[in-house]
């Protein structure tokens, strides 16, 4: 599930802050990459001793990540897949991304998906969440022109797409049974894909208990 439009190679490169700030304390293994994109996160995890499975809706994104592993002999298997058919394999993964796609998911599809990459991390394995917030700029205009078919939740007809803004609580309830590394909520500017402009974001990493 794509996030935006593709940029440049540079741009590409950048992945979310919060894997560059945590990466020490993240055991070697297999990573999961849910809604990879442009492959930014699953190019840095590879790139630093982690073999990527990284799944994506789009099929310019998946072959476009395959040239980039295959130039740079990186371990990353890249595939298309929807998120809400995908099954994950439990207890394989020492880390697992969810990032900026679970707000295009319904309340039932984003529940599931969470609960399964949980199910997927090996005992001491860590989970990150990036999710946009009510405090996005989005949101407003979605409550002034679309239709809100769950809390929070609302249909976009251009787009034949659903689109989720987050409140805090939402996203501990969603990690409630793991042990919260960093948890943060703000407003921030995204260069990642096409011109700067800003969301309201929360960002929360969380690790599974050893026992």
């Amino acid at each position: 599930m794509s996030s935006g439009p593709k940029d440049d190679n540079q741009k590409k490169g950048i992945p979310d802050l919060c894997l560059l700030q945590y990466l020490s304390i993240i055991p070697r293994g297999a990573a999961l990459d849910l809604g990879a994109s442009n492959g930014r996160n699953s190019i840095f995890l590879a790139e630093h001793g982690f073999e990527v499975d990284a799944f994506d809706r789009e099929a310019k994104s998946i072959a476009d990540l395959q040239v980039i592993a295959r130039e740079k002999d990186l371990a990353i298997r890249a595939i298309k897949n929807e998120l809400t058919t995908l099954t994950i394999l439990p207890k394989r993964y020492s880390l697992a991304l969810i990032a900026w796609v679970l707000m295009f998911l319904k309340r039932g599809e984003r529940d599931g998906l969470v609960k399964m990459a949980i199910r997927g991390l090996v005992p001491g394995g860590f989970i990150y969440l990036g999710v946009f917030s009510t405090e996005d700029p989005g949101y407003e205009l979605c409550k002034e022109q679309f239709e809100e078919i769950e809390e929070r939740t609302f249909f976009v007809p251009k787009r034949k797409m659903t689109v989720h803004y987050f409140v805090p609580e939402e996203v501990k309830t969603l990690l409630n049974d793991l042990e919260l590394v960093s948890f943060k909520q703000g407003y921030e500017m995204d260069t990642t894909h096409g011109q700067p402009h800003y969301h309201g974001r929360i960002k929360a990493l969380a690790r599974l208990p050893e026992a």
